[in-house]
């Protein structure tokens, strides 16, 4: 196929929507949520450069004491560290680095009476940042509440919490002070609309950042009825699928122990149940947010993804949560770097944000791992130029928004802060920089379809520690493998485009998507199986035949991928061990595209591809190295017969002037040799 047929093939096409939107470009898109009500959603990009502005007010650092956040509540310099925060200074500051986009506290769970002082300085801060051209998102706890603040505000509150099995209050992070609400609770959800219009009308907020935004099991009366009432809708014939007549005295089950597969019906259908919970309440704060101000931008931490189990866990599907959102934190450890061999990164979490239609934010910590390995929450934010640089370039590279987590933080030293030191500086200020020059073929081109994995509710929700193995292999294969690919959801599953689809530990599958597979292998997509997959439908049953039995040989490659588990977790980063014949699958893969694939890297394991393209017909390679400061040697990109007819292709990188690069013939193919790269840099294919 002609390059330019191809592009117009495919032009039409976004992966579920675009990411996120302000002011006059929101447009009156919208999805369905977990109940079936609706949530606009923006359908245009804006350039989001973002910073950590000091979540917690003063108060909530004080009522912790030590050490939390890398703000140590003890140190002498707290008070005047946090003065600071506020100053018009720092906003130029910020401003001038490139930051245009600042997180900061508003409504931390103490109480709107109690935080009201705070809240102000929160309103002096925003006239400051809108004066020198940055936004402001008000951080607004959603998953606690400290009752011995609000209780005084509303006495009535001990009724709005989630209780356990035995009825006690469910508390937030083994912190007694800190109630968890329910989010059943209508006066809870009142109190915090409230809070969103008090935020956005008078305190002048551009959005909010709803944080905690999961929720563990409630086994309050509220939560009780509306699971018996939701049972009763969703299986009239109870009979059939749990072997009991009725659900009038069903209760909660207790959490299960492990992210095992989940055999108890009657467990599938409470996980089931909570997420839908989840994303219906999502829904209706969100939208009520919108109803007040349209332009709102809306960001939200629900702990995702962190580790096997979010599911079961903490209720978190991020289709039913991410497509209410314009922004999600991915928050975590998986600071970029390589550790052990294993190649740490966001792409992950950069890359469901690509596929549901949100934008993924990163707090990554580097806890314990890599080249800044620590246990001390400071050194556990970038220590070198390199991992600043990085961070940005996987951001940008992927989808994601880049910024900086760190850059506020306290250096210990008086009212001196992280954004001081020169070196760390300089490199935020280059890269975002050069990030704000690329802004068109960045924000403006869409992911190329390629590979994609599948990823279903149910396999992840009753199969976790499964699913999760596997999905991680499997995608450290196609990073590492040299892929262009992107992540798909069986929620709703579009694969035309894609020229291989990657199952690798999706145990359930429904029928509806066992459809969409048959189809896609119909009209010639590749199937690769990394191991069993779909032995049981969405419900945990075992269908009667094998409904993908029926897909041609030369369209559904099996293939062992040795043990169950292909990766480890250390503080929450995704440490895969890849399997012996890892190259050998890869190979297998890119046989199974023939010839189909636009791009791919060859042979270069530390760092990471990810492609897009222009409606104006042009390629664009992201190359990030992860090995970085070593530079790369010579690198190949080896283009698909779509692209034969190429005739131009250009490199971009940080502080160096753009490159015109030769193109090599190989038959139909075309390969570019790329000279060694720092960090990161941008092929422009035409």
């Amino acid at each position: 196929m002609h390059r330019r047929q191809f592009v117009k093939r495919f032009s039409g096409m976004s992966l579920f929507g675009a990411a996120v939107s302000s002011g006059a470009a929101r447009a009156a898109a919208t999805t369905q949520d977990g109940k079936g009500g609706q949530s606009a959603r923006p359908t245009t990009t804006t350039p989001c450069y973002w910073a950590w502005w000091g979540w917690e007010p003063i108060d909530h650092n004080r009522r912790v004491g030590g050490t939390a956040g890398a703000v140590d509540a003890s140190a002498w310099w707290l008070t005047s560290w946090y003065d600071r925060l506020h100053s018009e200074d720092l906003v130029k500051l910020m401003a001038d680095v490139g930051i245009n986009l600042a997180v900061t506290h508003f409504f931390k769970g103490f109480g709107l009476k109690h935080e009201h002082a705070q809240q102000q300085r929160t309103a002096e801060l925003v006239r400051y940042a809108h004066r020198h051209g940055i936004r402001v998102l008000g951080y607004c706890q959603s998953n606690s509440l400290y009752y011995e603040t609000f209780l005084a505000e509303e006495p009535g509150a001990a009724d709005w919490v989630q209780r356990d099995p035995d009825g006690k209050p469910g508390i937030w992070g083994a912190k007694y002070y800190r109630w968890t609400p329910c989010i059943h609770s209508p006066e809870f959800r009142a109190y915090l609309k409230k809070a969103i219009r008090l935020g956005l009308e008078e305190v002048g907020l551009d959005g909010l950042n709803f944080d905690n935004s999961y929720s563990g099991p409630c086994y309050c009366d509220r939560c009780e009825g509306r699971f018996r009432r939701w049972l009763a809708e969703r299986y009239p014939q109870p009979i059939e699928v749990f072997g009991i007549a009725s659900f009038d005295h069903v209760r909660q089950p207790p959490m299960p122990t492990s992210t095992g597969r989940i055999e108890d019906p009657l467990v599938r259908a409470w996980v089931r149940w909570r997420c839908e919970s989840l994303g219906e309440y999502l829904g209706d704060i969100t939208g009520y947010a919108r109803s007040l101000r349209p332009d709102t931008i809306l960001l939200a931490n629900p702990s995702h993804p962190v580790s096997a189990g979010g599911p079961l866990r903490r209720s978190v599907w991020p289709t039913l949560v991410g497509r209410h959102l314009d922004l999600m934190i991915a928050e975590n450890s998986a600071s970029p770097d390589i550790v052990d061999g294993a190649l740490i990164s966001q792409i992950r979490a950069y890359k469901q944000g690509n596929a549901v239609g949100y934008r993924a934010v990163s707090t990554t910590w580097a806890g314990s791992l890599g080249r800044e390995a620590s246990d001390d929450a400071s050194s556990a934010l970038p220590q070198t130029p390199t991992t600043v640089r990085l961070q940005v370039a996987e951001a940008a590279a992927n989808g994601g928004v880049p910024g900086a987590n760190w850059a506020v933080r306290p250096l210990g030293d008086g009212n001196r802060m992280r954004i001081d030191r020169d070196d760390l500086r300089d490199a935020l200020r280059q890269y975002l920089d050069f990030v704000r020059k690329e802004e068109s073929i960045i924000l403006g081109a869409r992911p190329v379809r390629d590979v994609a994995v599948l990823h279903t509710f149910a396999s992840f929700a009753f199969d976790a520690q499964l699913a999760w193995d596997r999905v991680a292999a499997a995608e450290e294969m196609l990073i590492r493998g040299g892929f262009s690919w992107e992540v798909a959801f069986d929620d709703n599953l579009r694969l035309d485009g894609f020229s291989v689809l990657i199952l690798a530990g999706q145990s359930h599958l429904s029928d509806e998507t066992c459809g969409a597979l048959r189809a896609f292998a119909k009209q010639g997509g590749a199937i690769v199986m990394l191991g069993e997959n779909g032995r049981r439908d969405d419900d945990g049953r075992t269908p009667a035949t094998d409904r993908l039995g029926d897909i041609p040989a030369s369209n559904l490659i099996r293939l062992d991928v040795g043990p169950a588990r292909g990766s480890a977790e250390k503080r929450h980063a995704v440490c895969v061990r890849l399997p012996d014949n890892w190259k050998q699958i890869v190979q297998a893969i890119k046989g199974a595209a023939k010839g189909r694939l636009s791009v791919h890297l060859r042979d270069a394991s530390e760092v990471a591809m990810n492609t897009r393209e222009t409606n104006d017909g042009r390629l664009i390679v992201h190359l990030v190295n992860y090995a970085a400061p070593q530079p790369t040697r010579p690198l190949q990109v080896q283009l698909g017969t779509a692209w034969g007819k190429a005739d131009s292709v250009r490199l971009r990188t940080p502080g160096s002037p753009e490159r015109t690069l030769a193109l090599r013939r190989e038959g139909a193919q075309v390969v570019i040799d790329v000279p060694p790269l720092d960090v990161y840099g941008i092929l422009i294919v035409a």
